[in-house]
């Protein structure tokens, strides 16, 4: 019974970790792709921009500069996809939101066709608003000790149920658990518990 409630509240934990994190993992994944797509075709971020010619050509300093935010974009969004803790993931999203608002603000002083650069600057600020949503589904460690405080309680009651019917249990010993579930599975296999 008490493993039962542990292992449920340990799978609730563990499913509400990932159900949290799903969406800003999906954005940096995006993200990612996005900026590897400028890597590799860096005209495709300059003529959304309004820094190319008529013909789609790209000056050599523009691409360099172009390559030089996809290549932010690829990091920010792995960093996004990869973080180990709620806490890292946090700080990713918030530097990819900086990026994406900081981008749509400087757009705005580029030289060029004014409908085109107010389309990417919309493009970045909207992509830096839904960023930072997506960091209000992260929830803090502290949320999370709550669960785990809550899966404790859980089990501590069990062990005191136990306790007073006469099962003495240790939940502090992880070596005396496995040997109990070794001995219980020994028990039932030969038909003497159920």
């Amino acid at each position: 019974m008490i493993k039962d409630d542990a292992r449920r509240a340990s799978t609730s934990l563990e499913e509400r970790c990932s159900a949290m994190t799903w969406f800003p993992r999906l954005l940096g994944i995006g993200t990612a792709a996005a900026g590897a797509v400028v890597v590799l075709r860096p005209e495709a971020l300059a003529s959304a921009c309004g820094m190319g010619d008529s013909d789609g050509n790209v000056a050599p300093t523009t691409a360099v500069l172009c390559r030089g935010i996809g290549v932010r974009d690829v990091l920010s969004g792995l960093a996004m996809t990869f973080a180990p803790s709620p806490e890292t993931l946090r700080l990713a999203v918030v530097a990819r939101a900086t990026a994406d608002l900081g981008d749509a603000a400087v757009l705005d002083l580029l030289p060029g066709d004014s409908q085109t650069r107010n389309i990417a600057a919309t493009l970045a600020a909207g992509r830096g608003v839904l960023c930072a949503l997506s960091g209000l589904t992260i929830r803090s460690d502290a949320a999370d000790e709550e669960v785990v405080k809550s899966a404790d309680d859980q089990q501590t009651y069990g062990w005191r149920r136990g306790h007073r019917e006469g099962r003495v249990t240790d939940r502090r010993s992880p070596l005396r658990r496995w040997v109990r579930e070794i001995v219980e599975e020994e028990l039932r296999d030969a038909d003497l518990v159920d």
